[in-house]
């Protein structure tokens, strides 16, 4: 089970040694699809009672956690078959256990019957009672995620995700949501859904990666690769057609990039109700049986490397491999402009269902999607022009500028011209023993798996960088309202996370310290990344060092489908070859353990800096492990590891290398003569940079690049766009990577871009080592 080998027999024999039971018998039971739990019956000896706290007591000092059952049911007598046997199709389902049925307290009103009737729900466990407490049941991140979005849709009002946190039972919940109600907290307008939508505005996310696209175009660096490995008969025909009806569901994969002609602005366009599905059928078991699988990987490799035209239908590229009668490979890569981490479970989950449907000759019995991309993308641009975002806007502001500025990382090599924008990933396991352990830890601390694993990050980080203050940041899912969890799209954004690190602090202590301040910000998470580093506070703030340092991902991938009809299904890993951040670490959370990666940019960080990093990661959660209660100080220290002594040669240095515009009051004095006035074209554009970078207009001279002044991608697109209105006329966006002052100021549309060479160009680096300056976001 979840990739154990549980012994049954076992778990038996540890239950009969309690006082009071005369047989058990313990099964795994999958009452929900993909939610496989271990259940122990126990039958008492006559007059007896079983004292379940005991047994619970005792089963956790003889058995695996993965080896100790979630329930316990006791029976008076087991049912029986005819011939004797125990009737294991008639035993009952299990309810929430209770040491005594006289400690489960019933609502008292209709709040609390609906916030624990929702609670049972999202659990996937009948019998609550209102002061159980939701996380020592099983609850998680994303079912906490879950949980909030449902009470937010049933009580018209939005239940932010720390109120589960502080309050984690139904009575306490039920309480904080009165208060909520009784307050002056906003309320959202619910998304509109429309039925015939062909059309919706990019959200600031979105508009983003097509910038890049324009900055970049035929890099896959926004490519966003899945491999699964298919065991058992496929039937071709039927894959295609479950597929196919994905499409038609999912109104996002007939997208692409298009222009309103009515305004000239970019929008996501939606094909007709059917697209060109290509999925050709690569036969290499033809092949001698040594060579098949390198051969797959690169053919795989080859599909997810290949750039995707953002402008027509459909986003995404895909394949099927042959290795053989009952075994084949499938290759999914759709561009991240339409895709985000959890639409990958939404794939996994429909195809399971349509696959196994069309299998067995039967109607897949999805119900249509409640909304669309398109309908959260047209609601969420109405927001970002509403009294409430201003709210969530002020929050960040006043958030950071209570914080001190972190310093950044050193590198390898220095950011310079010809840079490639290629990526390094070294892929990371942990297995399912420590993982568990961890989340044991994690547990007796209150905190989830997520919360452990991003300290331990923190920590790393902080200690090699030699700073006591980070940022880090972090991805979210996006989908605050229920009707988003079916939904595929890119609902992604990306909040920076400052900490503090304080060494004397006990690990258990920063994890509580990293819990806090992560449900502060989430009630504030609608808030684009775009938006904040647009800000003018944020702007000087990131100036040399980035708005942050690294990036943290995180995703429960327990849930997902095991199999997909009849298919054995097992998750294949190709590279993502483009770099988007400096330094990054994704984990995901599955039955068989932790799967993830470290992912860090080429061009400025060495193979061996890869490696480095991956080794003292685990090397972390290991001594985490070990000494659950030692300081910061003793987990950090460099005592004994090489790859923290490789590492110290990143850390950072007394202040960040300052920008051109910072330092433009200690340029060299080339002349006698005053500086030349700008002509009235260069004034405005000067104008709209001068803003654009909180610095002195005086300080921009016509000689000057957007980039060379502290630019970077996110405001170049406010450039782009203020220039467009001011001047009349629209220039190139790569024009900004190669050009100055003087000659945007006068370019036409039309005219061809200038990348020649210059002096300066070794100064300036290339177009990626240029854009990327806000932690490497692109």
């Amino acid at each position: 089970m979840r990739g154990y080998r549980i012994e049954l027999g076992e778990i038996e024999a540890r239950c009969n040694e309690i006082e009071g039971v005369a047989r058990s018998l313990v099964v795994t039971r999958e009452d929900q699809p993909g939610d496989v739990r271990l259940v122990a019956y126990l039958a008492p000896s006559p007059g007896a009672t079983i004292d379940l706290a005991a047994l619970d007591r005792h089963l956790r000092s003889r058995l695996p956690q993965y080896m100790v059952p979630q329930h316990v049911v006791t029976l008076d007598a087991f049912p029986q078959l005819p011939n004797g046997k125990v009737d294991r199709k008639a035993l009952p389902k299990p309810t929430a256990t209770h040491k005594d049925d006289s400690e489960r307290l019933a609502p008292r009103n209709e709040r609390e019957a609906l916030v624990l009737r929702t609670m049972e729900q999202v659990l996937n466990l009948p019998g609550l009672g209102i002061r159980d407490d939701f996380f020592s049941l099983g609850g998680h991140s994303l079912l906490a995620a879950r949980l909030t979005t449902l009470l937010s849709r049933e009580l018209g009002l939005t239940v932010p995700l720390r109120l589960l946190f502080e309050a984690p039972t139904a009575e306490r919940l039920a309480a904080a949501i009165e208060a909520l109600d009784g307050s002056n907290a906003p309320r959202s307008a619910p998304i509109a859904h429309m039925a015939d939508r062909r059309s919706a505005p990019l959200t600031p996310m979105q508009e983003r990666i097509r910038f890049l696209e324009e900055l970049h175009p035929g890099r896959p660096t926004y490519n966003a690769p899945s491999a699964h490995r298919l065991g058992g008969t496929l039937d071709v025909a039927k894959f295609k057609a479950a597929l196919r009806e994905i499409i038609r569901r999912q109104p996002v994969l007939r997208s692409f990039i298009d222009v309103d002609p009515a305004t000239g602005a970019q929008i996501m366009r939606v094909a007709a109700q059917e697209v060109e599905l290509d999925l050709p059928m690569i036969d290499l078991s033809e092949l001698p049986v040594d060579q098949r699988e390198a051969e797959l990987f690169d053919r795989m490799q080859e599909v997810a490397d290949r750039p995707i035209n953002i402008h027509r239908a459909p986003l995404f590229h895909a394949a099927l491999y042959r290795m053989g009668e009952d075994d084949h490979a499938f290759v999914f890569v759709p561009h991240h402009l339409i895709w985000d981490g959890w639409s990958f479970d939404v794939l996994q989950s429909e195809l399971a269902v349509i696959y196994g449907a069309l299998l067995r000759g039967e109607p897949h019995g999805l119900p249509e999607l409640a909304v669309t991309h398109g309908d959260y993308a047209a609601w969420y641009t109405n927001w970002l022009a509403q009294p409430e975002f201003d709210i969530h806007l002020r929050y960040w502001k006043n958030r950071f500028a209570n914080s001190p500025v972190p310093k950044a990382p050193r590198t390898d090599m220095p950011r310079r011209a010809g840079m490639s924008g290629q990526g390094g990933t070294y892929w990371i396991t942990v297995d399912k023993v420590l993982s568990e352990r961890l989340r044991e830890i994690g547990r007796s601390q209150d905190v989830t798996l997520n919360m452990l694993t991003m300290s331990v990050y923190i920590l790393m980080m902080s200690s090699i960088i030699d700073t006591a203050s980070i940022v880090i940041a972090t991805p979210v899912r996006g989908r605050e309202v229920p009707e988003a969890e079916s939904v595929m799209g890119f609902f992604n954004n990306v909040l920076p996370l400052s900490f503090q690190v304080d060494p004397s602090l006990r690990f258990g202590e920063f994890m509580r310290y990293v819990k806090q301040e992560l449900i502060a910000v989430m009630s504030h998470q609608q808030v684009p990344f775009e938006r904040l580093v647009s800000e003018p506070e944020f702007v000087e703030r990131a100036q040399g060092v980035g708005l942050y340092q690294a990036l943290f991902s995180f995703q429960d991938a327990r849930e997902r489908p095991q199999d997909i009809g009849d298919l054995k299904h097992r998750q294949m890993h190709l590279l993502q070859r483009g770099a988007t951040d400096d330094l990054g670490i994704w984990l995901m959370d599955k039955p068989r353990g932790i799967e993830g990666a470290i992912a860090y940019n080429a061009d400025i960080y060495q193979r061996e800096t890869g490696v480095a990093f991956k080794e003292r990661y685990l090397e972390l959660l290991q001594r985490v492990a070990q000494q659950p209660d030692a300081t910061l100080a003793a987990l950090s220290t460099a005592e004994g590891s090489d790859s923290a002594l490789y590492l110290q040669r990143l850390a950072a240095g007394e202040a960040p290398e300052p920008t051109l515009a910072q330092s433009a009051g200690s340029r060299p004095v080339q002349s006698q003569q005053p500086q030349a006035l700008l002509l009235p074209e260069q004034a405005k554009l000067a104008q709209i940079w001068a803003r654009a970078l909180s610095t002195d207009v005086n300080d921009i001279r016509t000689n000057d690049n957007f980039f060379d002044l502290g630019g970077d991608s996110l405001l170049a697109m406010r450039v782009v766009q203020q220039a467009e209105e001011v001047m009349g006329f629209r220039v190139e966006p790569r024009r900004y990577v190669f050009e100055t002052l003087g000659q945007l100021a006068f370019a036409t549309a039309d005219a061809p871009i200038n990348a020649a060479p210059t002096d300066s160009e070794g100064k300036r680096g290339s177009l990626l080592g240029r854009v990327f300056r806000w932690g490497r976001k692109g």
